[in-house]
C-alpha cells in the first residue's frame, strides 16, 4: 500500500463539491473552488491516480428491486483462508469482502432482489465452495449510511427515510446506461450516446430522470486508505430496543462511521468504522461507544484486507421491460 495522499484544502473543495453533483464540470468546479480549469483538472487527475477517489454511477437498490441486503459471517478450515475468498469475491452477489479477525474469518455483503434469492445463494454459490465451516447471516432491515457517501470531514448526517421506496421500471437503454455509468460516473453523454447509437440528448434526458428519480446517484467514493485512515472495524451492536433509533442516529452522524445498518440475528446494528490506527480505533471503542446510552454490547471485528468492494449491485431481472 502507497503512502497516505495528503489532501490540503484545494483538493477537500473539490472533493466536496463532487460529493454533491459527481458529474460538475471542470469549469464549474474551478468557478466554485476560485481557480482555473487547469488546476482542477491538473488535481483531479492526480487523486484519482493516486486512487483517493472514483466516481461511478450507483443504483439506489431500493428503487430498482434489488431490496434484500444481508451481512455474512464466515468461518474456514485452516489453511484454506485465501482459496475460500477468492472463491466469493468473484460471485456477483457481493459487493463487499473483507477479511476479518475475531469470531468470524471473513465477511461478505451481499445484495439480491428477494429473499428467495438469497436462499438460493446460500445453498447453492456459497454451499458449493469447499473450505467454509459456518456461516452466519445478518438481513438487513433498513440501510442508514452508505460507504459511496463517506468523507474525512465533517458533514450533515443523513435523514432516515419514514417509509419504503417503490420500485421503478426501467428499460433497457436504461440499464445499458447505468451500466457505462459504473464504469466511468464522468463518461460523456456523447460517448455513451455513439456506443449506444442514439442521440446526445436523450442520453442526456433518461440520465436526468434516473438522478431525479433516484435510481442512480453520480458517487465520488473516497478510498479511506489513501487519506490516512489504514484501520478499518466492522462492529455488531446490541441496543437497548426502545433506544434504537436515537443510537442509530447518533452513529450515523459521526464522521468515523462509514456504513450503518438496522439488521436482523445477534446484532440491532452493523457499523462499519475507519479510523487512523488500531490506537485511534480503541479510543473509538473504549471512549465513543461507551459513552452513548442504550448501547448493550458490542463486538468488534478487525478488517486485515479488503477483497472487494464494488457498488455495481444492478437491478433486478423482473425490472427489465421492452425499450
Amino acid at each position: 500500500m502507497g503512502s497516505a495522499e495528503r489532501l490540503d484544502h484545494l483538493d477537500s473543495q473539490i472533493l466536496m463539491h463532487l460529493q454533491r453533483d459527481g458529474r460538475s464540470s471542470y469549469t464549474a468546479l474551478a468557478a466554485l473552488c476560485g481557480v482555473s480549469e487547469g488546476t482542477v483538472r491538473k488535481r483531479m487527475q492526480r487523486l484519482e491516480d493516486r486512487g483517493v477517489v472514483r466516481i461511478v454511477g450507483v443504483t439506489n437498490p431500493a428503487k430498482t428491486g434489488m431490496d434484500t441486503v444481508a451481512v455474512i459471517w464466515l468461518r474456514v478450515e485452516r489453511g484454506r483462508l485465501l482459496e475460500v475468498v477468492s472463491q466469493i469475491t468473484v460471485l456477483p452477489q457481493t459487493h463487499y469482502v473483507a477479511y476479518t479477525t475475531g469470531a468470524s474469518d471473513i465477511v461478505a455483503i451481499v445484495t439480491l432482489e428477494s429473499q428467495e434469492e438469497l436462499v438460493k445463494f446460500l445453498a447453492r454459490d456459497l454451499g458449493s465452495i469447499e473450505g467454509l465451516t459456518e456461516t452466519e447471516t445478518s438481513m438487513v432491515l433498513r440501510v442508514y449510511k452508505q460507504a459511496y457517501d463517506w468523507s474525512p470531514w465533517p458533514h450533515e448526517p443523513p435523514q432516515f427515510a419514514a417509509q419504503e421506496e417503490a420500485s421503478e421500471e426501467l428499460d433497457e437503454i436504461d440499464l445499458k446506461i447505468i451500466r457505462y455509468l459504473q464504469k466511468d460516473g464522468r463518461m460523456t453523454f456523447v460517448t455513451i450516446a455513439d456506443e449506444l447509437g442514439i442521440t446526445e440528448s436523450t442520453v442526456r434526458r433518461r440520465v436526468t430522470s434516473l438522478l431525479e428519480r433516484d435510481i442512480l446517484k453520480i458517487a465520488a467514493i473516497i478510498n479511506p486508505a489513501q487519506v490516512g485512515r489504514t484501520t478499518l472495524a466492522m462492529i455488531g451492536i446490541k441496543v437497548e430496543r426502545q433506544r434504537l433509533g436515537d443510537v442509530a442516529r447518533t452513529l450515523a452522524s459521526m464522521t468515523d462511521v462509514r456504513y450503518l445498518a438496522l439488521s436482523t440475528g445477534k446484532y440491532d446494528l452493523i457499523i462499519e468504522v475507519v479510523q487512523e490506527s488500531n490506537e485511534k480505533l480503541l479510543d473509538f471503542l473504549v471512549d465513543t461507544l461507551e459513552d452513548i446510552p442504550g448501547i448493550l454490547r458490542t463486538d468488534t471485528h478487525l478488517l486485515l484486507k479488503l477483497s472487494k468492494e464494488s457498488y455495481d449491485w444492478g437491478v433486478a431481472k423482473g425490472l427489465c421491460v421492452a425499450g
